[in-house]
């Protein structure tokens, strides 16, 4: 029995990988790069990238340990074939993705020249810059050395201070703080009270990952994002440090229906609003997306929505009479039908339901409708929170009961 759950909890996660490869669109500092993203597998708590110098991976070269569904590879990798395989809570391995040649992925990445802020830092929570060893002495610059005579070297002490604040010591690195630009002044002086001119140079502190938020929706009273399916979805990008270096965001339905949409967006691009279609998709579904600047900072980030695919559906009930085959409801005179409508489980919900007889006025329906003798045509109208609408039309007949009623006398002989 135990191995029985074990092998279910395994089964959770085998499902095969889907790769995508986002190629990078540029170098720096003559590194190329590619990402390889793969689709987050049901039950992996986070994956191993295992790299082999052989497709049929005999044994693995080196491995890398990760809970994103995204990894970045640079040139030195390019000789390798990789794949992805999920690992459980407990660390039972799952089935491994197919084998992808990074060395053909590389060839066919672009080589355009990515532009950067030559001060942009990696993220951290406090940044340190060197100046060099504060220890080595200055060299004289006196001319009256002759060759083959030892240059004196003559003791100095660097200073320093951030964003005009106080002249401070330079012990071997310098400190930064607040998060954003910062300008740092400094000099060295020796012991002879020679003073060098300040130098000044800009480093940019960037911690923050960008923001990324949907935009022109509101939340229903099921507590989620409600919203009609078809519509589009926008996302707003604000990063204010470093700039946005990639962006991938994908949306997907629980239940599978619909096709998954997937847009990423890479340097300037990766800025600008990004537009989703959520057309065919029903149901609970996902938005997930993952920001990364040029400092380093990503977020990972998901957010439940209820798409809304289907109109309210109507039931009809005469309270007296009832529906004859040729599909009309009779009703005696002043007869009442009442009408129930619904939303689907995974709707919005009910919002408005109207009706109108014949080419009367719209009116709100409240309490089952009446009729008087005759034929009508009724269309009754359903709305939902989203703004999906059903339209129903049926035809009544109502009848006055005013037939004779004859009998047949016994007679006795």
């Amino acid at each position: 029995m135990i191995q029985n759950r074990q092998y279910i909890r395994k089964l959770l996660f085998l499902i095969p990988f889907l790769f995508s490869f986002l190629l990078a669109e540029g170098i720096y500092s003559q590194q190329q790069r590619i990402s390889l993203r793969w689709k987050a597998s049901a039950g992996a708590v986070e994956y191993i990238v295992e790299l082999c110098e052989d497709k049929e991976f005999t044994s693995v070269h080196h491995s890398y340990k990760t809970k994103n569904t995204r990894y970045e590879f640079h040139s030195q990798d390019s000789k390798y074939f990789v794949r992805v395989v999920g690992l459980n809570a407990e660390g039972v391995r799952g089935v491994s993705s197919p084998v992808i040649s990074l060395e053909a992925k590389f060839a066919a990445a672009p080589k355009v020249k990515v532009e950067r802020p030559s001060s942009v830092v990696a993220a951290s929570e406090e940044l340190r810059i060197s100046l060099g060893d504060p220890n080595m002495p200055a060299v004289s610059n006196s001319n009256t050395s002759s060759a083959g005579t030892p240059t004196k070297q003559i003791p100095v002490t660097t200073y320093y201070r951030v964003n005009g604040g106080d002249w401070q010591k330079y012990d071997g690195s310098i400190s930064l703080i607040n998060e954003g630009w910062n300008e740092v002044e400094f000099y060295s002086e020796d012991i002879l009270g020679n003073k060098e001119t300040p130098k000044k140079t800009r480093y940019l502190k960037d911690t923050t990952p960008p923001l990324v938020r949907l935009v022109g929706q509101k939340k229903g009273p099921s507590g989620l994002y409600e919203i009609k399916s078809g519509a589009e979805l926008t996302l707003q990008i604000t990063e204010e440090g470093s700039g946005m270096e990639e962006i991938s965001v994908s949306l997907y339905s629980r239940d599978g229906s619909g096709a998954e949409e997937n847009v990423s967006r890479s340097g300037e691009e990766a800025k600008k609003p990004i537009t989703i279609s959520s057309a065919g998709i029903d149901g609970l579904s996902i938005l997930r997306w993952e920001a990364n600047d040029k400092a380093g900072n990503s977020i990972q980030s998901e957010l439940p929505l209820l798409l809304d695919a289907r109109a309210p559906t109507c039931v009809f009930a005469p309270t007296e009479g009832k529906l004859r085959e040729d599909g009309i409801y009779y009703l005696k005179e002043n007869g009442l039908i009442s009408v129930r409508c619904e939303d689907p489980a995974t709707g919005s919900g009910l919002s408005k339901l109207e009706y109108k007889i014949g080419n009367g006025p719209l009116t709100a329906y409240q309490t089952p409708i009446g009729f008087p003798v005759g034929a009508h045509t009724v269309t009754v109208y359903a709305s939902d929170l989203v703004g999906n609408r059903s339209e129903f039309k049926i035809k009544v007949n109502a009848l006055r009961p005013d037939w004779q009623k004859a009998g047949t006398e016994l007679q006795e002989k």
